[in-house]
């Protein structure tokens, strides 16, 4: 199956910058997949149910890291 592309916009504040996409079938022996990208480049995938919830956590943690969520001068004086 094919991913979307996602269109490149400059980041701001009514844009998506991260995505997560997620296929976990009902069945236990079912193999679960899961995708995370931004624009700024990370992109990383998992393709088993152990695999899943780490890519969760290194999506969730990317969002302090990420240039595109706190660029630089973006702080209130």
């Amino acid at each position: 199956m094919t991913q979307p592309t996602p269109i490149r916009r400059e980041a701001g504040p009514r844009h998506a910058v991260r995505w997560l996409h997620i296929v976990a079938p009902p069945s236990p022996t079912a193999p679960a997949s899961a995708r995370s990208w931004c624009q700024c480049g990370f992109e990383r995938t998992a393709r088993d149910r152990a695999g899943v919830p780490a890519l969760i956590a290194a999506h969730t943690a990317h969002a302090a890291v990420c240039p595109l969520s706190h660029p630089e001068g973006s702080k209130a004086a």
